[in-house]
């Protein structure tokens, strides 16, 4: 695994967490280290720890880098699950193939996971810097999705849609994928009137699964990945 940490910058200096500090630790970093830190919002800096503590470390910025920067054409997905472990797969995933924005939301039949929105953040962090990306996709966690979400091109995975073709996910997009058990009627027709519906093939896949393939052919046609 890559050894890249993130931190909070303050001034010269970058502050690790208690869960950052734990890994300089389990990779036996000590004082006057080099370490590469992310902010999570697409700088890299080159650091030398001054501190490793219980609770915290800190370490001074030798050398600072914008390595991403925001897309103008964003790569959203809107996710439903009822499934943790597997939502969480999806999560990772969609880090690691860069996309722009996360948005967790309850439909009918899925299972409300606001509380669990630091947990997801955490799993963002995680995936990001095992890949060493040091741009954060968005998070957000919602018990309704706000149709404000649906920004740029909205599509929705679902059998009922017209065959998609690679074309259909050139960024800006919104990706929309629904709960194990599938939209509810209305749920449906809201969407209609607002989305395209794409089916990805002939087989019914889970929904991470039609989830991620969506993504990869978005993050591949648009030099995410």
């Amino acid at each position: 695994m890559p050894h890249i940490f993130y931190a909070k910058k303050t001034g010269d200096f970058v502050e690790l967490d208690e869960r950052e500090t734990h890994h300089l630790k389990v990779v036996r970093h000590r004082v006057g280290d080099i370490i590469k830190v992310t902010d999570g919002k697409g700088v890299l800096y080159v650091c030398e720890l001054v501190e490793v503590g219980k609770e915290k470390s800190i370490a001074s910025i030798k050398q600072s880098n914008v390595m991403e920067a925001q897309q103008k054409e964003a790569i959203t997905l809107c996710a439903a699950s009822e499934n943790w472990d597997r939502l969480r797969w999806l999560i990772e995933k969609s880090t690691e193939v860069g996309i722009d924005r996360i948005v967790i939301y309850k439909a009918k039949r899925s299972r409300s996971y606001v509380q669990k929105k630091d947990k997801i953040e955490l799993i963002v962090r995680e995936a990001a810097k095992q890949c060493e990306r040091v741009l954060f996709p968005e998070v957000k966690v919602c018990d309704e999705l706000d149709f404000k979400d649906l920004n740029g091109r909205t599509v929705i995975l679902h059998k009922s849609g017209r065959p998609a073709n690679i074309q259909d996910f050139q960024a800006p997009i919104t990706i929309v994928v629904g709960p194990e058990g599938d939209f509810e009627e209305d749920e449906l027709e809201k969407f209609r009137q607002k989305a395209e519906f794409l089916s990805l093939g002939k087989k019914i896949l889970r929904f991470e699964t039609a989830a991620f393939l969506a993504l990869c052919l978005s993050g591949f046609i648009n030099s995410r990945i």
